[in-house]
């Protein structure tokens, strides 16, 4: 696609402002799929999110808090992607060199991201019980005397002022990395490295903080009057986890079409199985920590939190999200043979998207269907379309630029890393 014909589409212009080097990419790292790899995730994801509309005329409600179920997990993916990156930069790694470029790639996500945020603004009024602004009056019978005193915080002023500046934090942060990569792929300048490394330390701390207080806002606000100090913390333990399976997912996908054939070895699979396995069991850990202090202090303000997760039919999601998302992955993945036999790992990989999406379901959903449980069509329609366009927009900047770091200084000892 020409520059000019890129520049004259907002929204290619969105998803790629850089100019295309692919052809300059060593012809073992170029992307060779056809236009198939970003228009058939983006033929998906158009006809969930028309699937969606029909929600949001029949049902504004449910189409609310569908959308943000869906939204919040396509940002999770990039948050993931944005921790990723930048720990292999301060780390100095070098078995995932052959890799990186593809949460690279992803970190792009945040300003499509923002403008598919758009919807959630609208629809706030039906999303957060603390928009209505009779909660505030003490002059009204709906006066919430718990609510009036977090209203320094839970005000949208305040709040569209936190959400401009995550975006901004993340997006700066990950546009530099994004364009020194790419920048390095042409012009080998020996002070690269260094430069990305000094951004990612920057990069690590503001986006520690943004990532705790983004989750606190979007998810753990839906009940304010709940409140949890470690939510940040399992909010981002899923989503590292997440991008573990993205990364091997993306990666098989790409050698199944004949692409980064002998570059990307089962060893390096192994390390990602490795990370999958060890950040499944670090989730667990904090949402057994969250659960038993919760319940060892018996705060009513805590604790409803659970109650409305373990009745009214509650109780039997409860029970899939533990099941699914940690007992059955750990026994599934603890031995290193599973972590070498792809088809497996790559099926456990699907399944662990698939119970990350629901974890996020099993946090919004039930504050819609606090009376009994209930999972729409639009739950999924609306997943679907979001991932969709996410994932069109992903194929189509892995496309513009080589595959692999070519000229990054590690690159060799990542070709040649071996897992003992």
């Amino acid at each position: 696609m020409s520059e000019t014909v890129k520049r004259s589409n907002p929204l290619i212009w969105l998803i790629d402002p850089l100019k295309s080097t692919a052809s300059n990419a060593d012809p073992a790292y170029r992307f060779t799929w056809s236009q198939a790899a970003w228009m058939l995730p983006l033929a998906i994801g158009i006809a969930g999110l028309v699937i969606s509309a029909v929600g949001w005329a029949t049902d504004s409600h449910q189409f609310y808090f569908s959308y943000l179920i869906g939204w919040t997990f396509c940002l999770s993916l990039t948050l993931g992607a944005y921790f990723f990156v930048v720990i292999q930069h301060l780390t100095k790694a070098r078995w995932s060199v052959v890799i990186r470029r593809i949460p690279e790639a992803l970190i792009w996500s945040f300003p499509l991201l923002a403008v598919l945020g758009l919807p959630i603004i609208f629809g706030m009024h039906d999303l957060y019980h603390w928009t209505h602004l009779e909660l505030f009056d003490p002059a009204s019978p709906e006066y919430d005397p718990i609510l009036a005193g977090k209203e320094g915080y839970l005000n949208m002023p305040f709040f569209m002022a936190r959400m401009a500046f995550y975006f901004i934090v993340w997006t700066f942060v990950s546009f530099r990395l994004y364009t020194l990569s790419i920048r390095q792929d042409v012009t080998p300048e020996a002070g690269i490295t260094a430069k990305q490394r000094k951004i990612s330390a920057i990069g690590l701390v503001l986006g520690g903080i943004t990532t705790a207080f983004a989750a606190m806002d979007i998810l753990m606000s839906l009940d304010p009057h709940w409140f949890s100090t470690i939510f940040g913390i399992y909010f981002f333990a899923g989503s590292f986890m997440a991008i573990m399976a993205v990364m091997v997912l993306v990666s098989m996908l790409l050698q199944r079409n004949g692409m980064l054939n002998g570059v990307i070895k089962v060893d390096h699979y192994q390390d990602l199985g490795k990370f999958l396995f060890g950040f499944t069991v670090f989730w667990a850990y904090i949402a057994f920590s969250q659960y038993m202090l919760i319940w060892y202090g018996n705060l009513p303000e805590e604790t409803i939190f659970y109650r409305h997760r373990m009745e009214h039919g509650w109780e039997t999601f409860s029970a899939v999200l533990l099941i699914c998302h940690f007992i059955i992955p750990f026994v599934v993945l603890l031995g290193r043979w599973s972590k070498r036999l792809l088809p497996l790992l790559g099926f456990m990989c699907v399944w662990m998207l698939v119970m990350h999406w629901f974890d996020f379901f099993w946090i919004a959903a039930p504050v819609l269907h606090n009376e009994h449980a209930a999972m729409s069509m639009y739950d999924i329609s609306a997943w679907l379309g979001l991932f969709g366009v996410f994932s069109a927009a992903f194929m189509y900047r892995m496309s513009r630029h080589a595959l692999v770091p070519q000229h990054d200084p590690r690159l060799a000892k990542s070709l040649s890393f071996t897992n003992s």
